[in-house]
């Protein structure tokens, strides 16, 4: 009797083992993901809130969770572990095959079969059994790309098996249709359910008595901002901001969405987790040292395939820019450098802040934020794997200055001779410039504006990284109804002098001649019109025409032979008037 029981409890052991490691997907709780955090380039800090359920049951989810090496963490006051492990799990499926010989299982099934077919005749004659009293219609999908002619629909019948080369599905009218077994792409059970078991991805929890959130650093999520700077005719103008998300992650539902700009230190990015299971020790030690190897490697070739990578790559783009506090420190972001974001425009410059007025609605912020990383919520969104959602932000009111700018090159190299395309004086395009300050209390971050005025669209063009408060000129048309025209003359009435100058430890020759030069501007609009002048010449101004006070900018740079000069001024040109302005300079010109 002994020898019997030495039998039967090792069999026993190892059945009891089986079911232990066997879960129902009944059992399984969810792990949903209740807030978002994300950089343009899909650097993604996912939280998921997980609620245990009553009693002492071991507690199970799955979930594809690929954390980034250093930035898996669980937020609660429990002491709580999560282990990452395959297991099979047991699941109902309604079985769908690519391979028609597999059909014979649905055989007396009621399913469904896709096919091609070029026939130019079945759209009518599928018509004609779809129409027959009880009859299911067939569908012709034209979603579906067709490919050298061929459309490609489904039926819905019972399955009888094969017949020859050919699939027999008899319908509802008790009317049968051959389909030809090298046109079916795919068959369909959809009447039962089969249980089956599936090595899936699980995550067992110890130690978790009430709701708790845990937190990582994946990749994912991505967005683009837009602008709209909207001109009204009685000289007001507004703002608004939109962001267009991309979701590469999984299903979302009710997510609390956050967009983060700045450029963050995050040394692990691409360092798959010991936590994802498909990476090897070996080949997580050799993340760490910028290898690849095993799941790793396919793993991140993978994701870098995906489209947003494409989308989001540009270096214009990349880890460039929003803003709002969040509310708690993330552990899962990585070491967050507060590394300068802020590009040295020309076109920029740094002004007081201003109060800020918004619209109902907009988007909570933080005027004491940080200002290299930022966050800015805007709100709980649903959105489907693989999707893009249009989320407007809002819309502040502007107050921005119209004015046309000329800039006007040096017309002689700093050796004092003429540039050839410079020889003959000509009209000048000038354009019109639309500036205006950041309104809101978080920056702008690198993307498209656009400036409409009266519903009509007048300039699209990218804007870089502009502060909370920082004054940002843009170029709005070309102002084709200003004429502009430079002309330079040597002065034949002045005496040439010839002199030496020393360059670079030797004696050059030359001639010092004075120029004459004179602007001038035509307005052709009904109303005045304002004019930047940026004026550049190589050599020495006589007494310059508008006093310093006057002058909105200079600057002189020494050059080896002539100096470098620029004088910045605005003229006023009257409606349907005309404006000049004269200067002139001496230049040393080397033989």
């Amino acid at each position: 009797m002994q020898s019997k029981f030495f039998f039967v409890l090792p069999l026993l052991a190892l059945l009891l083992g089986a079911e232990l490691f066997a879960v129902e997907q009944e059992e399984l709780v969810k792990a949903p993901i209740v807030s978002l955090e994300f950089f343009k380039s899909g650097l993604t800090i996912v939280r998921r809130q997980v609620t245990p359920p009553e009693g002492d049951k071991p507690l199970y989810f799955s979930g594809d969770i690929n954390p980034a090496y250093g930035t898996f963490w669980i937020m609660g006051d429990e002491k709580i572990s999560i282990a990452a492990k395959l297991e099979n799990v047991k699941t109902n499926r309604n079985e769908s095959l690519d391979f028609l010989p597999y059909a014979e299982r649905f055989k007396g099934e009621k399913g469904r079969v896709w096919f091609t077919s070029d026939m130019p005749d079945l759209d009518s004659a599928l018509k004609w059994i779809g129409s027959e009293e009880g009859a299911e219609q067939f569908l012709y999908l034209p979603e579906q790309k067709e490919a050298r002619g061929a459309k490609t629909y489904s039926i819905v019948g019972t399955i009888e098996g094969n017949v020859g080369n050919d699939l027999l599905i008899r319908l509802p009218n008790k009317s049968a249709v051959k389909i030809p077994t090298a046109s079916i792409t795919m068959v369909s059970g959809k009447e039962k359910e089969r249980p089956q078991y599936l090595k899936m991805k699980l995550w067992q929890v110890m130690g978790a008595t009430k709701p708790f959130e845990f937190e990582y650093l994946t990749d994912g999520m991505a967005w683009a901002p837009s602008y709209r700077l909207e001109l009204d005719r009685e000289g007001k103008a507004y703002l608004s901001m939109a962001a267009d998300v991309r979701n590469h992650l999984e299903k979302v539902e009710n997510a609390e969405i956050t967009l983060v700009s700045g450029q963050p230190n995050v040394e692990f990015k691409d360092t798959s987790s010991l936590l994802d299971l498909r990476v090897s020790v070996q080949g997580f030690f050799l993340g760490l040292n910028g290898g690849e190897v095993d799941g790793a490697k396919d793993f991140r070739k993978t994701m870098k395939q995906k489209a947003y990578r494409a989308a989001y790559a540009s270096n214009r783009i990349v880890f460039s820019d929003l803003g709002s506090r969040r509310k708690e420190p993330a552990p899962a972001a990585g070491a967050m450098a507060r590394e300068a974001a802020v590009a040295d425009e020309e076109d920029m410059e740094v002004v007081e802040d201003m109060p800020m007025q918004v619209s109902e609605g907009f988007a909570s912020t933080d005027k004491e934020q940080g200002a290299d990383v930022s966050y800015v919520s805007v709100g709980k969104h649903s959105m489907d794997k693989d999707s893009t959602t249009h989320i407007p932000i809002g819309t502040a009111e502007v107050e921005i200055e119209r004015k046309a700018e000329w800039k006007i090159e040096s017309r002689r190299y700093n050796n004092g001779r003429l540039v050839p395309q410079f020889e003959e004086s000509g009209v000048e395009t000038l354009w019109d410039i639309l500036s205006f300050k950041n309104p809101f209390a978080f920056p702008m971050t690198a993307g498209a504006m656009e400036v409409t005025e009266g519903g009509h669209i007048y300039s699209q063009s990218m804007r870089k990284w502009v502060n909370p408060g920082q004054k940002v000129n843009m170029n709005l048309t070309k102002a084709l109804s200003l004429t502009a025209k430079v002309e330079e003359t040597v002065d034949k009435k002045a005496k040439v002098v010839k002199r030496r100058k020393k360059v670079n430890g030797e004696n050059v020759e030359g001639n010092e001649k004075k120029i004459n030069g004179k602007l001038t501007i035509n307005n052709y609009r009904g109303s005045d019109a304002k004019v930047k002048v940026f004026l550049n010449v190589c050599g020495d101004f006589e007494k310059f025409a508008i006093p310093e006070e006057k002058l909105i900018s200079s600057k002189d740079n020494e050059g080896e032979m002539n100096a470098e000069r620029e004088r910045v001024w605005e003229m006023e040109i009257p409606a349907k008037g005309e404006a000049t302005f004269e200067y002139h300079y001496t230049v040393f010109e080397a033989k």
